[in-house]
């Protein structure tokens, strides 16, 4: 499994780095924008986690506790921040949507950066109460016997399964039908097909290994081999994204434009295109004789 992420995780390491230089120096900033920029910042720390395991596993050498303490929470910090952005990201979208007048009149300047900041806080947070409580995930004397352990495990299968989980995917699921209504005339908005997507990696990849964890922590008889199949996953997922967001603006836009130009069309909202049909429909209906 190692031998197969490696690979995967140099390019998907590159892949997100391009992503974070084009979001921050070449794309102009939205919404929606400021919550993929720190996705994508969140996918990056778990791939330099894993390539950094990857190395150790191939080439064992001695590290210090601190160095493996910091390694192991950054990893930890990843994952539940990937998770509750991407989720507030399909739920922003849901309501920009879906509730288009009322939520652009309320919403403020800057809730996305709000957000984000909230998220990692949390994230943070969650991440070093698990840490202390159940030690670090890759160590031979991790103990998850603990009531301290289980109950730590018990609050975030609430909040990922009970909460997170379902608002991204009833959000998603919205957006998606909303795109199979869509005509000729007015095509879905690229983001929209960039969400569906990043989600059903997600769901893919990351759920199903969450739910198998889940599984063999509370009963010990069933053995599935989770940490090999966690680890190529956790490659995948979080490599993949970049590559389909190129994919989808390099197919919508259908030149031969930098790779910048194609993020930038996989992230837009619609809005562009929506007020030049408008404008030209007016323009039209006003050049129709009386």
């Amino acid at each position: 499994m190692i031998l197969i992420a490696i690979p995967i995780s140099i390019l998907g390491i590159v892949g997100n780095i391009m992503v974070i230089f084009f979001l921050s120096f070449k794309i102009k900033k939205t919404m929606f924008t400021v919550y993929v920029l720190n996705i994508t910042i969140a996918d990056f720390s778990i791939l330099i986690y894993l390539y950094t395991y990857f190395m150790l596993f191939l080439k064992p050498s001695l590290i210090s506790a601190s160095v493996s303490y910091i390694i192991e929470l950054i990893y930890a910090v990843g994952c539940k921040s990937s998770l509750y952005i991407l989720t507030v990201l399909c739920l922003e979208r849901y309501l920009s949507v879906f509730f288009s007048t009322w939520y652009h009149s309320h919403r403020p300047e800057h809730l996305s950066v709000f957000f984000v900041t909230t998220l990692w806080t949390f994230s943070g947070l969650v991440s070093l109460v698990e840490y202390f409580a159940c030690y670090p995930r890759f160590y031979i004397y991790l103990n998850e016997n603990t009531l301290r352990c289980r109950i730590i495990n018990l609050f975030q299968v609430f909040f990922e399964f009970l909460i997170f989980i379902p608002i991204m995917v009833y959000s998603t699921l919205a957006i998606f039908i909303r795109m199979q209504k869509k005509t000729q005339q007015t095509p879905p908005a690229t983001l929209d097909i960039s969400i569906t997507a990043t989600v059903v990696v997600f769901l893919a990849f990351d759920v199903s290994v969450k739910i198998l964890n889940t599984i063999e922590f509370w009963f010990d008889a069933i053995h599935v081999p989770t940490f090999s199949v966690a680890v190529l996953f956790d490659t995948i997922s979080s490599s993949i994204n970049p590559f389909m967001y190129f994919i989808i603006g390099g197919f919508m836009k259908r030149t031969l434009d930098p790779l910048d130009c194609f993020l930038e069309k996989a992230l837009q909202d619609g809005t562009l295109q929506e007020g030049t049909m408008v404008e030209g429909t007016q323009t039209h209906q006003e050049q129709l004789p009386q």
